[in-house]
């Protein structure tokens, strides 16, 4: 495609991802998967307002493990998921969502995480490991395939944000305004999760 001149152009790529009419990312290597697909419209909405998503995934209570969406481990199991989204997001933006939420009357049921390249801007009320995906299955403990944990956060900020100039920023020449450009984002942008821990 054409060269991003500004950040509306990168915004453009992420949408277009959800859209199926980009069929990678940087930080997703596979076109979108069809768990994914069940909140394609949630996620437009997000990427459109300058939340730029990277992983996500819905809800789900007591599905069984067979479902062609959401559904994984053996037969005759149950799987459950906390609502889970990753996203890079300006500065600005960040600190107008960090407000809202810490609004723990309004909003008690989620956790976050938030940083910046550097690490030197950081905001969490997120403390322990948290099971975001869980199943149940006959004669088994219960697995716990995904979490979000500070530490784990800390430690993939890094590769996430190499990923925009080591993938993308690595397509353009070195002195052009769009490696500028990328440059720029990975060197302000926040990385964000949101963890909403009421699946039911």
């Amino acid at each position: 495609g054409a060269e991003p001149s500004a950040e509306a152009d990168l915004q453009e790529v992420f949408i277009k991802f959800i859209r199926g009419q980009v069929a990678v990312l940087p930080w997703s290597l596979v076109p979108m998967n069809e768990e994914t697909k069940l909140i394609s419209e949630p996620l437009l909405s997000l990427n459109s307002r300058g939340f730029w998503t990277i992983n996500s995934q819905p809800s789900v209570n007591g599905v069984v493990s067979t479902d062609p969406a959401v559904g994984w481990g053996p037969e005759n199991g149950y799987v459950y998921q906390k609502a889970y989204i990753e996203f890079f997001c300006s500065p600005d933006k960040s600190e107008t969502l960090r407000a809202r939420l810490e609004d723990r009357a309004r909003f008690p049921s989620l956790t976050y995480q938030a940083t910046n390249l550097r690490g030197d801007v950081t905001h969490s009320n997120c403390s322990s490991v948290t099971a975001v995906t869980w199943g149940v299955f006959p004669g088994r403990e219960i697995p716990q395939p995904t979490v979000v944990d500070p530490k784990s956060f800390d430690a993939w900020k890094d590769e996430a944000f190499a990923l925009w100039m080591d993938e993308w920023g690595k397509l353009y020449a070195d002195d052009s305004s769009s490696r500028a450009l990328i440059q720029r984002v990975c060197d302000t942008y926040l990385l964000v999760n949101i963890v909403d821990n009421d699946f039911v």
